[in-house]
């Protein structure tokens, strides 16, 4: 958007000299201007206008869009911040060991048992057994389901911190 914004910028400073160019000629000419000639000047100070105004809307526009990336960007640091203290608090309310606490945290990640087991350097079958003792404190029989507690969690919370003025989505009650 910047290049466009640039491209009129240059546009309109090349259509103004033309523009400045032909008026100071007509004006040092003698001959009587005629009709056209006037309609030709006024038509290409319109254009030049147009490509200044165009400038400035979308340079406007660029600011905008800046200023909300920064916002989103903002809230979705905080957000996260957030969720990563809501899975450690929910990791501590199930009693989860230090090491349980990471392998739930790499298998919501979306690590395999295998690249868990090679991350913590140890066998597979230790993952799995983990996992197992993960899902019973948790209330949950597989990754999937605790990654939807985790998402609905998330969702909930989301919504629950949209900012004042944004649309929130309420989730029914589950059961």
């Amino acid at each position: 958007m910047q290049f466009v914004s640039a491209v009129q910028f240059v546009c309109g400073a090349i259509l103004l000299a033309d523009v400045g160019g032909e008026m100071h000629a007509e004006l040092l000419d003698d001959t009587e201007t005629t009709v056209g000639m006037l309609v030709h000047l006024a038509l290409e100070a319109a254009a030049t206008l147009a490509l200044f105004v165009g400038f400035g809307l979308t340079w406007q526009q660029i600011r905008r869009l800046r200023a909300t990336a920064q916002g989103e960007t903002a809230k979705l640091t905080s957000l996260r911040g957030e969720f990563d203290g809501l899975l450690h608090q929910r990791f501590a309310d199930w009693g989860l060991s230090k090491a349980e606490a990471d392998i739930a945290l790499l298998s919501l990640r979306g690590l395999k048992i295998a690249e868990i087991a090679a991350t913590r350097h140890t066998r597979d079958g230790t993952i799995r057994a983990q996992l197992s003792t993960i899902f019973r404190k948790s209330g949950v029989s597989s990754r999937t389901e605790l990654l939807a507690l985790f998402m609905e969690e998330f969702l909930d919370h989301a919504a629950n911190s949209a900012t004042p003025g944004s649309q929130q989505v309420t989730t029914p009650p589950a059961g």
